[in-house]
């Protein structure tokens, strides 16, 4: 079983995935996902060499492109922010090498601090997470066995996927 901690900004926030040898299995486990109160809509069952396999494992691809602009755009203006709150700091405190140029002071930190939060953002986005949960269903599919994605929306789905998948997978 493999979980997935998705970035802020999506409706199902977190992914759980399960590997079953059998159609019967992976069916059995969604079942057991939906008697235990996790909606129909959020849980997906992926068959081996599925065609569609990379919109059961991501449904919200529209929200990618958005959460990625967001996080740069906010974390790019933080690290503005940041970044002339410490030059304006320097410049008060006095210090010998930013008094001989203070206007350097705030040009370089002001384009340092948003360039290291652009690259922070950018390591938010990429999602290595969704990653690693894609390339494991991707290789279940791929060996002839049957996955059970379960997107959760709160904590309590979470936990709840969670047990229910390990009692799924224990059971066999």
């Amino acid at each position: 079983m493999y979980e997935c901690d998705a970035a802020l900004g999506e409706h199902y926030t977190y992914r759980f995935s399960a590997e079953f040898d059998s159609q019967v299995a992976a069916y059995r486990a969604a079942e057991s996902l939906k008697v235990a109160g996790i909606p129909l809509e959020q849980i997906r069952v992926v068959r081996p060499t599925d065609p569609g396999m990379a919109h059961e494992v991501e449904p919200q691809v529209q929200g990618v492109a958005w959460v990625l602009v967001k996080k740069h755009v906010m974390l790019g203006l933080l690290g503005l922010m940041v970044g002339l709150a410490i030059a304006a700091m320097l410049v008060t405190i006095g210090l010998a090498v930013v008094r001989s140029s203070p206007m350097m002071t705030f040009i370089a930190l002001g384009f340092t601090y948003p360039l290291v939060a652009v690259l922070l953002a950018g390591a938010v986005t990429l999602r290595p997470d969704h990653g690693l949960l894609i390339e494991k269903t991707r290789t279940t599919a791929d060996s002839d066995c049957w996955g059970v994605v379960a997107h959760c929306s709160t904590r309590a789905q979470r936990q709840l996927a969670k047990t229910t998948l390990d009692r799924c997978l224990q059971a066999l």
